[in-house]
């Protein structure tokens, strides 16, 4: 389960941030005279940390800048009381580091989105349904008619789908008219597997003349595809 879920550029992000803030820490330890103990040092460093943070969501990702360095002045005030200045100068670097390595992760933060953009394309099919081997259709609508999905029609027709506009208000529009509801997209292609660690996981609609298949992530927008055949058997599908 957390393979599926798994998002590979938001651990490849977080793992290069702490390497990174690793990295800084051992250099500010090596060169600081007189360094207090180890242990105590990182502790100051996780305690800089703590801050108050503005959160929101970006590209369907949720993305925080620190904004006030409250560890930091917790700790000024605590080893620097009953006037001992020279016990905060010698954690002040460490107490700073940590509120800085806030600002890091939030910068390798930012720095997933393109590399998720370039590693799971959101105009490829395939991102979202990479393995449909145990793949099968659902009928959503009480009045759908009888197909079948053909799985080999849909890997054959999976690299040449096109994406394109859905046209929903000329839909809405002509069922107004109508009076009547018909289901565009009156089955759900179940069982499918999207790219492993994209984090993605869809409902996928399909089209009732089987040529068309609506995504719908759990984080992103729709997206809208066609196909030059059917991949339905059976109904007003592909016979045979």
């Amino acid at each position: 389960d957390f393979e599926k879920y798994m998002h590979a550029p938001s651990l490849i992000a977080t793992a290069s941030s702490y390497i990174l803030i690793g990295t800084l820490f051992a250099i500010i330890y090596r060169k600081k005279p007189a360094s207090p103990k180890l242990w105590k040092a990182i502790l100051v460093l996780v305690l800089g940390m703590f801050a108050f943070h503005f959160t929101f969501n970006l590209a369907g990702e949720v993305i925080s800048i620190p904004i006030l360095p409250i560890g930091v002045a917790l700790l000024s005030w605590f080893l620097g009381r009953q006037g001992n200045a020279a016990r905060w100068q010698r954690f002040r670097r460490f107490a700073w580091l940590g509120f800085l390595s806030n600002f890091i992760v939030f910068a390798f933060a930012l720095l997933a989105i393109p590399i998720d953009g370039m590693m799971y394309p959101k105009n490829v099919p395939s991102t979202y349904m990479m393995d449909v081997k145990k793949a099968s259709l659902i009928a959503s609508h009480p009045h759908s008619k009888e197909e079948t999905l053909n799985k080999a029609k849909l890997e054959k027709l999976m690299g040449k789908m096109k994406q394109k506009k859905i046209e929903s208000e000329s839909w809405y529009n002509r069922i107004r008219e109508d009076g009547d509801h018909k289901e565009k997209f009156p089955y759900i292609l179940n069982g499918t597997t999207a790219a492993k660690g994209s984090g993605l996981k869809a409902i996928i609609f399909i089209e009732e003349d089987g040529r068309g298949i609506l995504i719908t992530p759990n984080k992103g927008r729709q997206v809208y595809f066609r196909l030059k055949e059917s991949i339905l058997t059976g109904g007003d599908g592909e016979n045979g």
